[in-house]
């Protein structure tokens, strides 16, 4: 089965598969919740899907993401449907790693280094996953190399201890 969108044109429609039309970015967002769209907006980014086989309803691939995860995507009358051994899986309707999957089988994320948005979920994404002692120890070393990041910071640290001290 395949899906129809009409365009504002009337040369402006798009074919969608039913897959594409379930696994769009924004219902994969609220599928997944913030914080895990976000982890698999980084994975997909990072290329952490492997084995990707698409077909118009369903698709599965593997995931890299601290062990290997097989996640299945399917869509039914019902909706969409994911398959995926992760504990996320288990209390969430998409994980970090269905939403890769998603991602990936959808054309959604496509790598493009010039695209903005994907690159800040990317860092983003490894930003989240660091201890904070390492965090931190990562924008110092930035800052020592970097004088706009140093004067950027030391602004914002004036304006925090500012802050604090109005409290």
């Amino acid at each position: 089965m395949i899906i129809k969108v009409s365009g504002d044109g009337p040369h402006d429609e798009v074919i969608l598969t039913p897959l594409e039309a379930a696994f769009t970015e924004t219902t994969c967002a609220t599928l997944a919740g913030t914080e895990a769209f976000t982890r698999g907006v980084g994975l997909a980014l990072l290329g952490r899907v492997a084995d990707l086989r698409i077909r118009p309803s369903d698709a599965s691939g593997t995931v890299d993401d601290d062990g290997q995860y097989a996640v299945k995507l399917s869509v039914d009358e019902d909706g969409p449907h994911q398959e995926c051994g992760c504990p996320e899986a288990a209390v969430a309707a998409l994980c970090p790693h269905g939403v890769a999957v998603a991602l990936a089988a959808t054309g959604s994320v496509n790598g493009d280094e010039d695209d903005d948005d994907y690159v800040r979920a990317a860092v983003g994404v490894f930003l989240t996953g660091l201890p904070r002692a390492e965090l931190v120890d990562l924008v110092l070393d930035l800052a020592d190399e970097n004088d706009d990041l140093a004067d950027a910071l030391w602004e914002a640290t004036v304006r925090w201890h500012r802050d604090q001290a109005t409290d």
